[in-house]
């Protein structure tokens, strides 16, 4: 039988016998071996085991393992930057994953404040709302929270591959900020992710002059830290 949590269905630890290879095969390693990462798991509530398979397995299959062909002749079936587009997209959809808050687009938001922000008078006031917005309740927050619980060590990697008008970044939230922009981009004008690359990469993003040095692997390891500390936080306040 399938089990169930306050009516929900836990469809992934219902298969938890074919995903969860998936997850050991990503993440035994950042435990040490087999013995801690049992220990890890064990400790997971029957909630968070589900949704730790499920990031895990999409994981696996979007991102880690999964490349985005092209059949065309005369064409390598594998473009880097058009697949890590798509996984840049990918990554940041199980980031937002990891959260009960259901999303809330800004009109939405505005609607339940409206007796506190109306009217707006000018645009200087709707970008002050909409910069409100994003941060108390946009999925960048979570996205930023996410990148916030990596390593030090990790962080301070990232924050030196993005260098902006010739200064690293000052903390993880502008590394989060701009890798969520570079997702944006492709998301919703088309734009190929181009900034993750295997060498460095000159730009111009927001008038600024932009050096970065975030290869794919770079941020996959990443990626994997911080699922191991949201899931390793959920088992101290279990």
């Amino acid at each position: 039988m399938n089990p169930t949590k306050g009516g929900l269905k836990l469809s992934n630890l219902y298969r938890e016998e074919i995903y969860l290879p998936y997850a050991v095969a990503v993440f035994e390693g950042h435990f040490g071996g087999s013995d801690a990462f049992a220990n890890f798991y064990g400790k997971l509530t029957d909630e968070n085991k589900d949704l730790f398979l499920g990031v895990a397995s999409k994981y696996v299959f979007l991102v880690k393992n999964g490349d985005w062909h092209v059949e065309i002749k005369d064409c390598n079936p594998v473009i880097d930057y058009l697949t890590n587009s798509f996984k840049l997209v990918s990554i940041f959809a199980l980031i937002e994953s990891l959260s009960s808050e259901k999303h809330e687009d800004f009109y939405d938001w505005l609607r339940k404040k409206e007796h506190a922000v109306f009217p707006i008078t000018d645009t200087t006031h709707l970008r002050s709302l909409q910069d409100e917005y994003k941060t108390t309740y946009g999925s960048i927050r979570r996205c930023v929270q996410f990148f916030q619980r990596l390593p030090e060590s990790r962080q301070a990697q990232l924050r030196l591959g993005f260098i902006s008008n010739g200064n690293p970044a000052v903390d993880i939230k502008a590394v989060a900020q701009f890798l969520y922009n570079l997702r944006s981009k492709f998301v919703h004008e088309g734009e190929f992710v181009l900034d993750v690359a295997a060498t460095p990469v000159i730009s111009r993003h927001k008038n600024a002059s932009t050096l970065t040095s975030i290869s794919m692997p770079v941020l996959l390891s990443a990626f994997e830290e911080g699922v191991v500390a949201y899931f390793t936080l959920a088992t101290q306040t279990n």
